[in-house]
């Protein structure tokens, strides 16, 4: 006689690059397990694989998660934390108001305050001017993509530091396009995407970087009041993931 199946609650999550909602089960000890091992490899890579398949293995319809830019990935991990382990994550917050009292100098409030991390409040932010198709010259341009969790950021020692950037650049390219014809990149080397970049002028490159400056955002807006001297903070929490990797 075989054991019985667990059956295991769905609930929904809005992805921004693909505009829907996709139904999601918690993550399960296997899950954990998986980061778990990642953590303590301290490997970047092993620590991104293993989002990537936490994610792969609780979504209930086929998507290529290693394709989603990183704020979709950032915000699908909270909510499968938040409805597999909890809403809350248990944090410490210092104060560092600046507290007065009469005939004496200002002095540093460095109270440590116990501060829980809300899930739920989490969200995603627009900033104003953001466009992903750059016009160049008055008939060609460029359509960019969102960086990815897995996308090569590696930099080579010996290429200097703008050679670099513009390698990243490479992996962001949708496509290119003029008058007559669309230019995706797996068509073009390498060598061919660089000489084009290096060709583009200093204020579109602005523009570019207005792109990467501009792209969607999860973020955590939360307040603080300090136990000590009752000063309340507004706290803005970015870069969620490093809580837990």
């Amino acid at each position: 006689m075989g054991l019985p199946k667990i059956e295991y609650p769905l609930f929904e999550i809005y992805i921004k690059s693909l505009d829907k909602k996709v139904k999601f089960r918690p993550f399960l000890v296997r899950e954990e397990k998986l980061l778990l091992i990642a953590k303590e490899s301290k490997d970047i890579e092993e620590i991104t694989l293993a989002i990537e398949q936490i994610i792969s293995n609780c979504v209930s319809e086929e998507i290529d998660v290693s394709a989603l830019p990183i704020f979709d990935i950032e915000m699908i991990f909270l909510k499968l934390r938040a409805r597999s382990i909890g809403e809350s994550v248990k944090l410490v917050f210092n104060c560092v108001n600046e507290t007065e009292s009469e005939g004496e100098e200002p002095t540093i409030c460095n109270h440590d305050n116990n501060y829980s991390l809300d899930l739920n409040k989490v969200l995603f932010e627009d900033p104003p001017g953001h466009d992903p198709k750059i016009m160049l010259t008055d008939t060609v341009g460029l359509r960019l993509k969102y960086p990815t969790l897995s996308m090569d950021m590696k930099v080579e020692k010996d290429d200097p530091a703008y050679v670099n950037i513009l390698k990243t650049l490479v992996q962001n390219i949708d496509y290119i396009f003029d008058e007559d014809s669309v230019y995706k990149p797996e068509d073009l080397t390498k060598e061919e995407l660089l000489e084009f970049l290096q060709g583009i002028t200093i204020d579109k490159m602005a523009l570019i970087r207005n792109f990467f400056k501009t792209s969607p955002k999860v973020v955590l807006v939360d307040e603080v009041v300090c136990e000590k001297c009752g000063f309340k903070h507004t706290i803005r929490n970015e870069d969620l993931l490093s809580f837990f990797i």
